[in-house]
């Protein structure tokens, strides 16, 4: 089948039998996620649901296909969920016998955040009546705003625009937090589809929608933008509301990988500001300015650093026995003093 957009696959109802598996790939794996879960829902509540890894089919060529055909021991249905690594070649002969086989029951629902379009893989999906394949882009503005308020409609919540761009704003463009964000508004308020309320911008703040996350955020934008006097406060504030140090870590990787992918594209001759405004590119409309000057600072050899130093910080902090604050404390002051240094 021909590639179809994230929006088609947002307004579905219910899977279609006759498509074995949905590829999700591109550069917004909020949206990517966010959008899995919804399919994987799809399947019903009571369905079961096993989850893989394309390192386990590189090994199995055959398993994937044979968990499609497979029924479940302890529900009516059965759901697949693939997590795919690379560029998904470790997987093509999995992916092709499961499209191949003479039968499959269970759908599988594929993410995989480094596939690119023109990858082996995303082609060969397209090119069967078996499989669908969707790539990911950070939506603008006013599109996340839409989906906020068709988001809001299936929990039984009524959200004006106002509201909806302050929620929008307040989880930076991530739909899976938003949707967590809307759910608990619907438990709040005692929404439901027959029981429609409406939500104010008082319920947004009586939440506390998102409030970590923007710790979260600021952490990272001072670390990497060398802004070493403002780092001792920005911890100290992250600590006291309960952002845990492993969490920094993660969305630093993240925000790393990000670097990594967009600096390629500005070795090759682009220029910064251009990468990072391209709809292509996945960064929220809010983090361009501290991302496009972070590209300014980062070049490759020095994310490939930050990246390992990174790894190494998590093993650490999940580690027992290992003096963990103190060791997330110097690799953020050490990131913020390269950057600093880079400027």
């Amino acid at each position: 089948m021909k590639a179809v957009k994230p929006a088609e696959l947002e307004r579905l109802r219910q899977l279609d039998p006759a498509v074995r598996l949905i590829l999700l790939t591109g550069p917004d794996e909020a949206t990517m996620n966010a959008l899995a879960a919804r399919l994987v829902a799809l399947a019903g509540e009571e369905a079961e649901r096993l989850d893989l890894s394309s390192s386990q089919l590189s090994q199995d060529g055959a398993l994937l296909a044979a968990e499609a055909a497979s029924l479940s021991l302890f529900a009516g249905a059965r759901v697949i969920r693939l997590e795919i690594s690379g560029s998904g070649d470790d997987c093509l002969a999995a992916v092709d016998a499961l499209l191949g086989a003479d039968s499959a029951v269970n759908p599988v629902i594929a993410t995989g955040a480094s596939v690119t379009a023109r990858s082996k893989l995303v082609k060969l999906v397209e090119g069967s009546d078996a499989g669908l394949a969707a790539i990911c882009y950070q939506p603008d503005r006013r599109a996340l705003v839409g989906i906020a308020i068709a988001a809001a409609e299936e929990q039984g919540l009524r959200l004006a625009n106002a509201e909806a761009q302050l929620l929008v704003d307040l989880v930076s463009g991530d739909q899976a937090l938003m949707r967590r964000e809307l759910e608990k508004m619907a438990l709040y308020l005692d929404a439901a589809r027959d029981r429609q309320r409406q939500v104010t911008a008082a319920d947004i703040a009586a939440l506390g929608a998102a409030t970590h996350e923007e710790d979260v955020s600021e952490c990272i934008n001072v670390a990497l933008g060398g802004k070493l006097g403002d780092l001792p406060d920005m911890l100290t504030r992250a600590a006291a509301v309960g952002v845990a140090e492993i969490r920094i870590i993660r969305a630093l990787a993240i925000r790393a990988g990000q670097l990594a992918r967009l600096r390629a594209e500005v070795d090759g001759g682009a220029h910064p500001a251009t990468v990072v405004s391209a709809r292509s590119s996945g960064v929220f409309w809010k983090e361009q300015s501290a991302v496009t000057a972070q590209l300014h600072i980062w070049d490759s050899v020095r994310i490939a650093r930050l990246m390992t130093r990174l790894l190494d910080c998590e093993r650490a902090l999940k580690a027992s026995g290992t003096p963990g604050n103190v060791l997330f404390r110097k690799l953020m002051t050490d990131i913020a003093h390269q950057a600093a240094r880079a400027r």
